[in-house]
This record gives structure tokens, sequence and C-alpha cells, in this order.
């Protein structure tokens, strides 16, 4: 799974502007005010990655004594985890296959599940009692892997299906001999994972992205337990103002999920050790350097 969402990003606090003043059209309608005890790092992860992951707690209809499944526990996916408990959920369980992330997920409240290692949907059905989660976070999209070993490998027909699926939406794909830059090789993994997690009459959030060129879903399924899915791109204003007092309140350090911090001049080696989710490598901060 481990989609690439949320790779490097530049610390400008307005979206990678980079100057002492600017003139913005429409800025009291846009901008939000910061307190001063917001710094710019929190700010810069308020902007974007952490309005998405909430919009999609809301989308998965998270309440008080929810038990969510986050799927991808990515840059998204942990502020995903951390939104769940802020919207109330008891139980968060977070599914990835990198043990770098898995062990962040643990830090931020989640009970955690390494598809490589064990069947997710086996293993949730046997935490939630045979019942599954009130509510699924899709934090991964197209770029999604399947699993390479274990129970949950899939079967000849299952794994042509998923090339197939491969060839439809990465046509252009070019990775190189040493494993740099390869498209995630089961579009479709999470959308089905989702709909089996989740419990009957229960909801699904959809954030991770997924390209206009994917035009199947397994509906019969969802129909079948009577889910609601929702998807769709975050409205980030909507959510800044109250994320901004959340932080302010010292209720939660976005911050937490830095684990890099890089200069402008090593954005490209950045970029490629996230490609290829090499440890530690989950949220970069690219510095500018004077001179």
């Amino acid at each position: 799974m481990s989609g690439t969402e949320g790779g490097p990003k530049d610390s400008g606090a307005l979206h990678g502007l980079q100057a002492e003043k600017a003139r913005v059209l429409y800025a009291n309608a846009s901008l939000v005010r910061l307190p001063d005890n917001v710094s710019d790092d929190q700010a810069l992860l308020i902007s974007d990655i952490f309005p998405t992951a909430y919009f999609g707690a809301e989308l998965a209809g998270v309440q008080d004594g929810s038990v969510v499944v986050v799927f991808g526990c990515g840059p998204v996916g942990q502020f995903a985890i951390i939104s769940a408990r802020l919207q109330g959920a008891t139980r968060v369980i977070a599914v990835d296959r990198v043990p770098s992330r898995l062990d962040m997920a643990r830090k931020n409240g989640a009970e955690v599940i390494n598809f490589e290692e064990e069947d997710p949907i086996q293993a949730i059905q046997r935490l939630t009692g045979g019942v599954g989660a009130d509510c699924v976070i899709d934090a991964v999209g197209v770029d999604a892997q399947h699993a390479h070993g274990g129970p949950a490998a899939p079967d000849a027909n299952e794994a042509q299906k998923f090339e197939e699926q491969v060839e439809q939406v990465a046509p252009e794909a070019q990775p190189t001999k040493d494993g740099q830059w390869v498209p995630g090789d089961a579009p479709s993994q999470v959308l089905e994972w989702a709909i089996e997690a989740v419990k009957k009459a229960g909801q699904i959030g959809i954030i991770g992205v997924y390209s206009p060129s994917v035009t199947t879903y397994p509906i019969g399924k969802a129909m079948n337990k009577n889910l609601t899915v929702r998807m769709g791109n975050c409205n980030h204003r909507v959510y800044i103002p109250h994320l901004v007092d959340l932080v302010a309140a010292g209720v939660v350090d976005p911050t937490t999920v830095i684990t890099k911090q890089e200069t402008l001049q090593d954005a490209v080696s950045s970029y490629e050790a996230f490609d290829k989710r090499q440890p530690g490598w989950l949220k970069v901060e690219l510095e500018p350097q004077a001179g």
C-alpha cells in the first residue's frame, strides 16, 4: 500500500511564497491570521495535509466512540489517525507495510497492522470481534501496493488484475532499474480492503488520490453491505481556522510528523528517498539557504 502522498515540501509560509511582503487578492476571505504562538512550521502543515486528513475523518463519519481503520501511514495517514481521535474515535487501527511509518502510527495512538506479515482484513475482524470497523479512511489512493508475501499476497488472478490496472492508470510510467519512480502495483487494493474492513452500514471516506483513468469500483460489494462512501478534494480554508485554534491551544502539535529537515539543494535526493519509502523519510521539510 503506502501511497506517496505528502512528500518533501517547501517551508515557505504561503505554499512556497518566499517574500517579506506580498499582495494577495481577496486576502480578507482567504488568509487566516496566525496567533504568535503558532510557528511557521506548524502553519505549513495546517495549510494542506492536516486539513485534508481532518476532512477525511469527517467524510468517514467519525464520531464519539467510533472504531476507525486508516489505510496508509504516510503524512496524511498520520494526520488521519490524529484527526480521528480529535473527532472522538476510541480506537484507531492503522494499516501499512513500512515499519517506520507503523511506529509513528503507534506513537499517535493507533493499533497497527503490517499487511506484509498478516492479512489486514482477518486482523481487523479479530480486533473488532468479527464486526468490522465503524469507519474507514483511505489515505493511500491509486498508488497502493499489494502484499508481496504472507497471507495477504494476491493469487495469480488477482495479480494479473492489478497488472492490468497499472497499465491502465500509469501507461507512461518509466521506473528506473534501481527501483526509482515505480508506480503502485495494486491501484484498487485499498478500495477493496476498505469495503471488506468496514462493518455493515458503515462509512468510508476516501482522500487518497485517484486519477480520472480509474474507472472501476467494487460497487456491488459496497451496495450489499449498505455502505456510505464519500470522497473528494478538501476545501482547506474551511478547516484551517479550527485547526489553528487547536494548535494554538496546545491540543496538537503537527510538527511531530516532520522526520527530516533538508535544504532546497537536497530536494531531488529527498524526493528519491521518499519515493523509495526509506526508513525515517515520512515528512520532509526543505529549508531555503542563503547564498
